[in-house]
């Protein structure tokens, strides 16, 4: 058992989620707040696709599953990926807390097959379409497929990282095609992670630490 403790110290991590989720769900349900609506003249051209829910729901699995592996398998690539994700999770929080947004725009009459009307209607019932901007979703898929495509076990895999790719892409899409976020939503959550990719991947902290260190 202590075997166990020691070699996965580093789920101490996931403590994040005591203050993410009581913080998410505070400013969910926050009541006599005014929602700015998200909407374009872009969104108003992209039609409900109601198979888009497979992907959007898949954003679950995508997510646990490389957060998982990575857990598993390599523990400083896993320590960037959350690095990653929670620093850009915390910032949405901080833009939903300050500027309450929403899209409000779904359609009143679902078509699709019956098992997709299901899952749309079981999404739209469980997730407000509030505090959107940036969208998690689409920030969370962007963020697993850069972890991946980074994986230094992974760097001879190419299908797992073109599958990483393909993920990404249709998550965001899906986030759009069900009128759960507007496409400002998906932008700005492409702009937080190019932002979290330099500053996660591509600064070397160690190097500078050193450095300081010396001239210290």
């Amino acid at each position: 058992m202590k075997n166990i403790l020691k070699q996965y110290k580093h789920a101490w991590v996931f403590l994040y989620f005591i203050i993410y989720v009581p913080w998410y769900f505070g400013i969910q349900y926050r009541s006599n707040i005014v929602f700015h609506d998200i909407y374009t003249f872009i969104d108003q051209s992209i039609p409900f696709i109601a198979w888009f829910v497979l992907p959007y729901v898949y954003w679950y699995l995508f997510v646990a599953g490389t957060i998982a592996y990575l857990f598993f398998t390599n523990k400083s690539d896993f320590y960037k990926c959350v690095a990653f994700l929670f620093i850009g999770m915390t910032i949405c929080l901080i833009a939903f807390t300050i500027y309450p947004t929403s899209f409000n725009h779904r359609p009143l009459t679902l078509e699709g097959n019956s098992f997709c009307q299901f899952l749309v209607n079981f999404i739209y019932t469980a997730d407000k379409s509030q505090n959107v901007c940036p969208s998690i979703h689409v920030f969370n898929s962007i963020g697993c497929a850069i972890a991946l495509l980074k994986c230094e076990k992974l760097s001879h895999h190419n299908g797992i990282k073109l599958l990483a790719i393909i993920s990404a892409i249709l998550i965001t899409l899906s986030t759009m095609f069900i009128k759960q976020h507007s496409i400002i939503d998906a932008v700005m959550a492409g702009i937080l992670s190019i932002i979290l990719y330099v500053l996660v991947y591509k600064v070397d902290y160690t190097k500078k630490f050193i450095k300081k260190m010396k001239e210290g």
